[in-house]
């Protein structure tokens, strides 16, 4: 794929979770496309190998290490960010962790607890936080004053048996976006959402692509020769809604699963 026209040049786009899978493939598409980054995460070490990675493409990186899920850290980073950078054009809240793989009668309570605050509580917080900041960005009259895309799941459409605490989080970050929509519309920001299906990321650890294709044989896709996703399939929908072909839209949550049979 040729990336010649750099359609997200001269934007600023900040993203969480950007050491390792979704959040590094959107990190580097952003980069090709021209947006100087702020990236986010709490692993150092992977996160200073995708800051060289983005650089090869000429844009500026800030990096901005800290967890979004808590509320001190958040308040950090927009300092950081905000001494380094004017303004946030697109913020994409990618930051999560897995399921315990636990029935609800099975799951403790704290492990219930971290899920949530990973997963649904650090996509509140940064919303809040930096989309305050958006509110005031300087813009043509009628011209979209921001972009926020958070990153659900298709079990946040779907509920599924062992992932009660990463559903009922994946549920919230769609009802947060579509809430959020209508909260901060009026400013011309757009809020959407994206819910991968199977994505083959460093989430499942050392298995291989075969192996997961395999063990989630009961969730086939329609696309029968790639049962599982990759994370640029995410990244490329992710720079589709923050481009301006996708102006219009907010409010939504996208499914990109290869028409995965989760319902």
């Amino acid at each position: 794929m040729i990336f010649m026209d750099k359609r997200l040049q001269g934007k600023i786009a900040l993203i969480s979770g950007a050491g390792s899978g979704i959040g590094k493939a959107i990190a580097l598409r952003f980069a090709k496309e021209g947006a100087d980054l702020a990236l986010n995460d709490i692993n150092e070490e992977n996160l200073d190998r995708v800051i060289m990675e983005v650089k090869h493409f000429g844009v500026k990186c800030l990096k901005l290490m800290g967890d979004v899920s808590e509320v001190e850290k958040v308040k950090l980073m927009v300092e950081k960010f905000f001494g380094f950078y004017s303004h946030l054009d697109i913020l994409v809240n990618n930051a999560g962790i897995g399921t315990s793989m636990k029935t609800i009668f099975r799951l403790k309570e704290e492990q219930w607890d971290r899920v949530l605050k990973i997963n649904l509580t650090s996509v509140f917080l940064m919303c809040k936080y930096f989309g305050k900041k958006m509110k005031k960005n300087e813009v043509p009259e009628g011209h979209i004053r921001g972009k926020i895309i958070n990153i659900s799941s298709m079990r946040g459409k779907s509920g599924r048996a062992n992932y009660g605490d990463y559903t009922v989080a994946k549920f919230g970050i769609i009802g947060l976006t579509q809430t959020l929509a209508q909260e901060i519309g009026k400013y011309n920001i757009t809020v959407n959402a994206i819910c991968p299906g199977l994505i083959h990321t460093p989430i499942y650890g050392n298995t291989d692509y075969e192996t997961l294709a395999s063990i989630n044989k009961d969730y086939p896709t329609a696309l029968k020769e790639k049962p599982v996703g990759f994370p640029e399939d995410i990244a490329g929908t992710a720079f589709h809604i923050a481009s301006t072909d996708a102006d219009w839209i907010t409010g939504q949550s996208f499914a990109i699963s290869g028409g995965q049979d989760f319902f």
